[in-house]
């Protein structure tokens, strides 16, 4: 009985140690690209506006 409580605890304590690297912290999110000019910023927040409520985004 005492080996299995200490196959237990260190099982679950590898466990908890391995969550960092392959759990959902462990994927990174993706930095999300410039699609439009740089030369007209104002429409990306309109963009971004349309998107969000469900219109096209040439709906300026």
């Amino acid at each position: 009985m005492d080996l299995f409580i200490i196959c237990f605890s260190l099982a679950a304590l590898l466990y908890v140690l391995t969550l960092p690297f392959v759990g959902k912290r462990a994927r990174k999110k993706e930095e999300p690209t410039r699609v439009y000019s740089e030369r007209f910023p104002y429409e990306e927040n309109q963009i971004a506006y349309n998107r969000m409520h469900g219109l096209p985004d040439d709906a300026i």
